[in-house]
């Protein structure tokens, strides 16, 4: 499931927050900082195989059930981890992922079918929420999918046709002696 575009824009800066707020703890109480860093559900859920609190239990079984149905809605949306290290991701030498002119205006391919909706609709990818998942490189070089793609596929055929047209018609012109064309 996809959740609406504005819904999943306003959930982007939760996770920069709760990051944010728990450094900020960290500062005065690392006792403090550890008790909220439960937020974190895996500790419930792996280390101690759900052997805990009931509180700690219903709320990783949440995560899992919402996980269930959104794509890495933990790790997009409340990850205190990735907010981190996303902010490193901005910092990166080379915007080695591939986009058009067109992309997002009027294509809406990659925005679509991006899995983790790192692809703004107006086509622009956000690092800070990109997995580098690939699918949108994939996209990108599609001859079935990506529009760029396939215009510039339909305009090839179209002047490879109109050169072998213009070859038979040479081969066919009436003066034509020994493959040269005299005038």
């Amino acid at each position: 499931m996809t959740l609406p575009w504005g819904l999943h824009e306003r959930l982007w800066p939760l996770k920069y927050t709760i990051f944010l707020g728990l450094f900020a703890v960290t500062l005065v109480s690392i006792e403090t900082a550890e008790a909220l860093a439960e937020v974190e559900p895996f500790k419930t859920a792996i280390v101690l195989k759900f052997a805990r609190a009931w509180p700690f239990v219903l709320y990783a079984l949440i995560l899992v059930g919402i996980g269930l149905f959104v794509e890495r809605f933990y790790c997009r949306y409340l990850c205190p981890l990735g907010a981190a290290l996303a902010i490193p991701a901005r910092l990166r030498m080379f915007d080695w992922l591939k986009r058009y002119g067109e992309c997002g205006s009027p294509c809406q391919t990659c925005s679509r079918e991006c899995p983790v909706q790192a692809i703004h609709p107006e086509g622009h990818i956000n690092p800070n929420e990109c997995v580098n998942c690939m699918h949108c490189q994939v996209l990108y070089h599609s001859e079935t999918k990506c529009p760029v793609v396939i215009r510039q596929l339909k305009r090839r055929q179209k002047a490879s046709a109109g050169a072998a047209t213009l070859d038979r018609a040479i081969q066919n012109h009436p003066n034509q002696k020994k493959g040269k064309v005299h005038v």
